[in-house]
């Protein structure tokens, strides 16, 4: 087995054992132990907040082989609130993403609520193994291994792994994406990318930074290759929203119920949720002492000196990976909800993870002279 390939499945082991028994298996014990004197619902699990309806929507997927949580929802356990939108034909589908729930589905049938913790697991070290390959190209492979125990130990990014929820899943999907065109593979940026977006719309802002990424290579079949790749997973998209609501243009958001004065109505479209001013939102999740990018991930307080190390050496590549960081923070800026989170900044998981391609030519610049050895990058020149 080569070296790298060698690293990479020691680090992947490593990170998956770390994780398991520091963050998972601590919180998954306590919980049992409360199950078993009747005060579960007391604890935070994993299964709080939205992430019940996550969970309903893979039961309806397995067992009903629909979208219709009508029958999925646990009333007693979870009281109902603006998490179902209303279909066409007065269905209850699932408000957040089918897509996260279909790709946990193997990891339910195995291990049913253990599996969703492995998948949630497994998410997590995916994210960081891909921080490990993308930070290789700007710094050594010993680096870029400090680097990414950081990330997974040291940050916002590690709570994400006792979460069934779609942050660290959309993270992932566009991360990789993300990847995959620095490494010029145009067909599975642009597929990537694209599932990123059904996988939660706000990942739409990533994909004319891709775009405008691939179109400056100046080859017209790269180009065509991503964008005919973005848009299959797109167009299937649509149409489930044709089918759902009657328009591909409308989204579960658009259509969520909510309970008032006893009886079921719509809620105003979440679209409207994004009217914070952006300045005053840009630096409450910025500077905030809970839920602040800053408290969740101090290493980025290193991006924009790596941004300039970047722009100055590869410049194409350093405008994909910064614009793709700030792109995430510029769009929540101005989410009025930005603060329903149970662990950290979980509307920039995206932007915390991208930010190691940033911090890795910084690392790569201090500790060069020390013998930390050459980036991937050095040594192909």
């Amino acid at each position: 087995m080569p070296r790298t390939r060698l690293i990479a499945l020691t680090l992947f082991i490593g990170l998956a054992a770390g994780i398991t028994l520091q963050e998972v298996l601590p919180q998954y014990h306590v919980e049992h132990l409360r199950k078993r004197g009747g005060n579960w619902r007391d604890h935070p699990s994993f299964l709080v907040g939205d992430c019940p309806y996550y969970r309903a929507t893979l039961l309806s997927l397995l067992k009903d082989q629909d979208l219709d949580l009508k029958n999925n929802i646990e009333r007693k356990q979870y009281q109902f609130s603006s998490n179902v939108s209303q279909g066409l034909r007065g269905e209850w589908y699932p408000k957040h993403t089918i897509l996260m729930p279909l790709a946990a589905l193997p990891f339910y049938a195995l291990w049913h609520d253990r599996g969703l913790l492995t998948f949630n697991v497994v998410q997590l070290c995916l994210v960081l193994m891909l921080i490990w390959y993308g930070a290789r190209r700007y710094t050594s492979t010993a680096l870029a291994t400090a680097l990414t125990l950081y990330y997974g130990f040291g940050t916002c990014l590690r709570a994400s792994a006792y979460n069934f929820a779609p942050d660290l899943f959309s993270t992932l999907l566009v991360v990789a994406g993300v990847v995959a065109l620095l490494s010029r593979r145009a067909a599975l940026g642009g597929l990537i990318l694209g599932f990123g977006v059904w996988a939660k719309w706000t990942n739409a802002v990533f994909l004319p930074v891709a775009g405008l990424y691939v179109l400056s290579w100046r080859e017209l079949r790269p180009a065509l290759r991503f964008g005919l790749a973005a848009a299959l997973p797109l167009a299937g998209l649509f149409a489930l929203n044709h089918h759902m609501f009657g328009s591909p243009f409308v989204t579960p958001y658009d259509r969520v119920l909510i309970r008032e004065h006893g009886k079921m109505v719509l809620e105003a479209s979440h679209r409207t949720f994004f009217n914070m001013p952006f300045w005053s939102g840009l630096w409450v999740q910025l500077t905030d002492t809970h839920l602040g990018l800053i408290v969740g991930c101090p290493a980025v307080l290193l991006s924009p000196l790596g941004a300039a190390l970047l722009l100055r050496r590869v410049p194409l590549e350093g405008a994909l990976i910064t614009l793709s960081t700030l792109a995430q923070l510029a769009i929540f800026a101005k989410y009025e909800q930005w603060w329903t989170s149970s662990y950290g900044p979980r509307f920039l998981l995206t932007s915390v993870a991208l930010s190691a391609l940033l911090v890795a030519p910084v690392l790569q610049r201090l500790f060069a002279g020390y013998g930390a050895g050459k980036s991937a990058r050095e040594h192909a020149s």
